[in-house]
Order: C-alpha cells, then sequence, then structure tokens
C-alpha cells in the first residue's frame, strides 16, 4: 500500500488570518523564505491561498483576504503520494494545502515533496523558523513551553516574531505572527489577553502550548516597527 503524504509533506505551517494586513503577511513570508501561505479562519480551516505574487502590488494595509487566491486546492492527510501527484498535474499547481479529518490545515506539500516521495528518497526540509537567520539578523530561541519563566529567560522586549507550537509535539506550527515588542505580547497570552483562533486558545488554556521567538539584532523598542524591518531589507 501506498504511503499517505504524511510521511513526506512540511508539517510546519505559517497561516494567516483573512484580515491580517497584506503588508505585515508579506514581510513575515519574506523573512521566512517561504513564497505562499494558506489563509485560514478560527478554527484553521483554509478560506484561500497567498502568495508573494498576490502580494507584490498590494497596499500595505488592505487585508489579505482582498489578494488572497480562493477556495485553496487542498487535499486529505489520508491521501496518497500517488494520488496527490495526479492532482497537482490535473490543476498544474506546485503546492497543496493539506488537512486534516477536520478540514484544518495540517501540512503544505510541494511538488518536490511528491517527488522525493515517490522514488524513495527521505523528506528534506528546511526549517521554516530557523534557530539562525544571517540575512535579517534574526537568532531564535529553543522551542520551551509557554511559562513565564522561560518568557523571562529568553524573550527580548522589542519587535521580533514568535511561534506557538504544540508542546507535546515542536515541529507543530500552531500559530506564528510577528510583534512590536515580543516579550510583552507572549506575557499577554498568559493573562488571557491574545485574541488567538479558538483551537489554539483552548491549547493555552490547557497548557499544552510551546514557543519560540526571534528578535532582531541590535533592535529598540522605539525604533522602526518589525514590519518596516523586514520590508526595508
Amino acid at each position: 500500500m501506498s504511503e499517505s503524504i504524511d510521511s513526506v509533506m512540511n508539517h510546519e505551517v505559517y497561516a494567516v488570518r483573512a484580515h491580517e494586513p497584506s503588508g505585515e503577511v508579506l514581510g513575515m513570508i519574506l523573512t521566512l523564505g517561504i513564497t505562499a501561505a494558506p489563509v485560514v479562519d478560527e478554527r484553521r480551516v483554509p478560506l484561500g491561498l497567498v502568495s508573494l505574487r498576490n502580494l507584490a502590488r498590494a497596499k500595505r494595509d488592505e487585508p489579505v483576504s482582498k489578494h488572497m487566491t480562493s477556495p485553496a486546492a487542498t487535499v486529505s492527510i489520508n491521501t496518497t503520494i500517488e494520488q496527490a501527484g495526479l492532482e497537482m498535474g490535473q490543476l498544474r499547481y506546485h503546492h497543496l494545502v493539506v488537512v486534516d479529518d477536520q478540514g484544518r490545515v495540517c501540512g503544505f506539500l510541494s511538488s518536490l515533496d511528491v517527488i522525493r516521495g515517490l522514488v524513495g528518497l527521505p523528506p528534506s526540509h528546511p526549517p521554516a523558523f530557523p534557530h539562525q537567520e544571517p540575512e535579517s539578523g534574526m537568532s531564535w530561541s529553543p522551542t520551551l513551553p509557554l511559562t513565564r519563566s522561560n518568557i523571562e529567560q529568553f524573550a527580548r522586549s522589542g519587535p521580533g516574531m514568535l511561534v506557538l507550537t504544540n508542546a507535546q509535539a515542536s515541529d507543530e506550527v500552531l500559530w506564528a505572527e510577528a510583534a512590536n515588542d515580543v516579550a510583552a505580547r507572549l506575557q499577554a497570552f498568559l493573562t488571557g489577553a491574545h485574541n488567538l483562533p479558538e483551537p489554539v486558545g483552548e491549547r493555552l488554556a490547557a497548557g499544552q502550548l510551546g514557543f519560540r521567538c526571534a528578535s532582531f539584532a541590535g533592535a529598540q523598542t522605539d525604533g522602526p516597527s518589525v514590519i518596516d524591518v523586514l520590508l526595508d531589507r
């Protein structure tokens, strides 16, 4: 029996919400070194896909929903590698958004992932959130349980990025965002002032979240916003 795409897809997915400003999303896509991101609702169900091409001419304050491709091309996590390759060929797409049994985004599949799976090579995904990013001057913390003591020890005040993960599976990215004060934003999660999607909020309330964060080298809290830094690179 053929393997499912779960064995070859990228489990690290940066997803965005429809109301997010195009300028912020573009900045995140650029610094993560990716080409596209699924647009999801509060339950992480895909509404569409937004790419660098979509955002190239967008005004920075316009919501990504104005520029996304909808609906997103999705495939079930139970789909075989061969079936996914056939669908890519028919649709002429290089990427598919992978969804779980509840229709929520759980992975991203590229044509290269399919090719490697078909010829028996192991998956090869550069980390979407690496420990060091020399080009942007960002340095990522290790992945840690989301606790006040860990935030105080590893999160810096000032602009940067943060990622929330499944505490039991640190490679499962549940949420990612830019912040003008990373430490303050992480502390706000613990006080309940977060506006996170419902599934992520539920994990937060149950103490089931991990985090990692990155700050810009030499960044000051009274300097330019994190998005300005990203777009001016």
